[in-house]
């Protein structure tokens, strides 16, 4: 049943309200973790016919430069690709332990390397063996689990229908549970930055092959949920529910959308039931709360501004500005760093290039896959880049913002100062200012956010972007969030630093930094931190290869070598 507009934009500010962290109480959590019960991090469909695909090579295929101006070689779909397609995407990186403790890292990273996110992968168009239907993809099987069969009749109408080459769609779910088990009441916005992070490796994966990507707009959450099969209660008996999130669009240039009505209602033959990952859970009312506001459904999808598609009129930056790097390479030895040096600075080039990933251009892997207009912007701690004055600055992805936002930090008196820095819409709010102790503090405390290059807090309209599309709109200025977050992750392995991810910070501290008025329903909010430097390594870490027990001999001395510590 659906709420009422009003009431499900209660629900959600009062979640968002709930959950804040703060210097003298932390979001609600629980009071230990429990780790009899911590949830299985690989979900499988038990019954379902399992279709191993092919590891990747050695990379070398596909040129940075290459990736971000569209010039990487078609690749055909077929069983290697799709492999590599899926492995790059939401496949594993590799293993570490530490004493008898060993844990997977994943291409697309997690909050706390929990993994909520699920992916499956729907065909309307035969790609060698795989026949069109569902598939769930296991990363620990690296495989296809067949969960229902397309026929083959309104398979070939599908793709008829459709003149962009787009042969099938990645869908993604949230277990929620998995996040819960270590964060509580907060869990829910982690699972929805992860959504965005997994956007975002899906995006550079497809790039790699020549595809694009693009975030279907006319597919709610129950159309979805019956689309993958997580509707199926039965299917589900005791284990841990799926939440529908995201369906993404796979081709040379998807555009079109395909009936999925009609797609839903012609899934057959459905197979298998979900393993159980936990002895035990608990339930957090405050993320149930926040499930029931943020669902989108029909009424949502033809509210005024829900469906609003956008394209970028920017150009794609200068070629002479992208290093020459194998982004196979990179894609896999990307790591999320646990400490930084607090030295290394990072050079003016590969700080100007970081940004400009970050803004929509035409033709850009990411800016293709987000089909609506930029609406996180980016507030920077700037501590060590060189030919830069140390102190706080805004990068605006949207210019329009501009006269908006210096209203609205009024309080703070900043300066507003462009930086000379070619044309990036970035201001000098302060400068000459050392905030490194200032980043640490609003980080909770957590010293790696000074200690890096950089540090990021992203900002969004989220008062306006509730009134004007309803509750579901916090979920998608998430998933903004963490699709930024992905590029800083690659951008910083391309200069040869690294990257972090960081959910845990002060919401409220850092909007009387920036002088933002609070109380109920507030304009402006953070929703995410991220930092970048050089990270310092734990030397008492075992790393293992990806897919060491899936191959052997020769093949598993190659993996190891593929999925290098970074």
């Amino acid at each position: 049943m659906s709420l009422s507009a009003e009431k499900a934009a209660r629900l959600i500010w009062a979640y968002h309200e709930q959950t804040k962290h703060r210097p003298d109480a932390y979001a609600p959590g629980p009071g230990f973790l429990d780790w009899d019960s911590q949830p299985d991090p690989f979900r499988h469909w038990e019954g379902c016919p399992r279709h191993p695909l092919p590891l990747g090579g050695a990379g070398g295929r596909c040129r940075y430069r290459d990736m971000v101006e569209g010039t990487a070689i078609v690749r055909v779909p077929d069983r290697q690709v799709i492999g590599r397609f899926l492995e790059l995407a939401l496949g594993l990186s590799g293993w570490k332990s530490l004493g008898p403790d060993r844990w997977a890292l994943r291409h697309n990273p997690s909050s706390g390397n929990l993994h909520p996110t699920e992916g499956y992968l729907l065909l309307w168009r035969s790609v060698d063996d795989l026949a069109p239907g569902l598939y769930h993809y296991s990363p620990y099987h690296h495989a296809l689990e067949c969960r229902a069969v397309l026929p083959l009749d309104v398979a070939t109408a599908i793709g008829s229908s459709l003149d962009d080459m787009s042969f099938g769609a990645l869908a993604l779910t949230s277990v929620t549970w998995r996040e819960e088990w270590k964060y509580g009441a907060r869990a829910y916005r982690y699972c929805q930055l992860d959504c965005g992070h997994a956007l975002g490796a899906a995006a550079y994966a497809a790039a790699t092959l020549g595809w694009r990507t693009r975030l279907a707009a006319r597919c709610d959450d129950p159309l979805l949920g019956r689309l993958l099969g997580v509707d199926r209660a039965g299917d589900f008996g005791d284990a841990e529910d799926e939440h529908p999130e995201m369906l993404v669009m796979l081709g040379q240039q998807p555009v079109h959308e395909p009936d999925w009505q009609s797609l839903a209602d012609a899934l057959t033959d459905w197979q298998g039931r979900a393993n159980r990952l936990s002895r035990e859970r608990v339930r957090w009312p405050q993320v149930e709360q926040a499930l029931a506001a943020t669902r989108r459904d029909d009424t949502g999808l033809l509210r005024p501004g829900a469906v609003s598609p956008w394209a970028p009129s920017s150009p794609l930056p200068v070629a002479g500005s992208l290093p020459d790097i194998d982004v196979e390479r990179l894609i896999r030895r990307r790591r999320s760093a646990q400490r930084m040096d607090g030295q290394t600075s990072m050079t003016r080039e590969d700080f100007e290039r970081t940004l400009r990933r970050t803004l929509p251009a035409n033709g850009a892997p990411v800016s293709c896959a987000w089909p609506y207009r930029p609406a996180v912007h980016l507030v920077l701690m700037i501590h060590r880049v060189d030919g830069l004055d140390p102190g706080l600055y805004c990068l605006l992805r949207d210019p329009e913002a501009l006269d908006e936002l210096r209203v609205a930090t009024s309080a703070a008196g900043f300066a507003w100062t462009p930086a000379d820095l070619s044309d990036l819409s970035l201001f000098r709010l302060r400068g000459a200012e050392d905030v490194s102790r200032l980043a640490s503090r609003l980080s909770c405390h957590q010293g790696i956010a000074g200690h890096g290059a950089f540090a990021v807090s992203m900002l969004a309209k989220l008062g306006d972007a509730i009134d004007t599309e309803g509750a579901w709109v916090w979920r998608r200025l998430h998933w903004e969030a963490g699709l930024l977050g992905q590029v800083l992750y690659l951008e910083a392995e391309a200069s040869d630093l690294q990257g972090t991810g960081i959910g845990c910070f002060f919401d409220d501290e850092v909007h009387e930094l920036l002088g933002l008025a609070t109380g109920p329903r507030p304009r402006w909010q953070v929703l995410y931190h991220f930092t970048i430097g050089r990270a310092v390594v734990d030397q008492r870490l075992r790393s293992e290869p990806s897919y060491g027990h899936l191959v052997q001999g020769e093949s598993a001395a190659h993996a190891t070598a593929e999925s290098g510590d970074g």
